[in-house]
C-alpha cells in the first residue's frame, strides 16, 4: 500500500514538471502567426459565391501585446 503511495506521489511530481510555461509579454510582442480572421472572412466569402480555397500560404499577422 505504501509503495503504490509512494509511487502515484513521484508519478504526481514527475508530471507537474511538464506543465507549459507561462508566456510573457516579451515572448509574444512582435511573433508572427497566421491572421485566422482574414482567414476566416476570405473563406466565408468563398462559401458564399460556392467557391474553393486552398491555402498554399496563410496571411501573416503580427502580435502586438499591450
Amino acid at each position: 500500500m505504501k509503495r503504490a503511495l509512494l509511487a502515484s506521489l513521484a508519478a504526481l511530481f514527475l508530471a507537474a514538471g511538464c506543465a507549459p510555461m507561462q508566456y510573457t509579454k516579451a515572448d509574444l510582442d512582435g511573433l508572427i502567426v497566421c491572421d485566422t480572421d482574414l482567414m476566416d472572412r476570405i473563406e466565408r466569402d468563398a462559401a458564399r459565391r460556392f467557391a474553393t480555397i486552398h491555402w498554399a500560404n496563410c496571411p501573416r499577422a503580427t502580435l502586438r501585446v499591450i
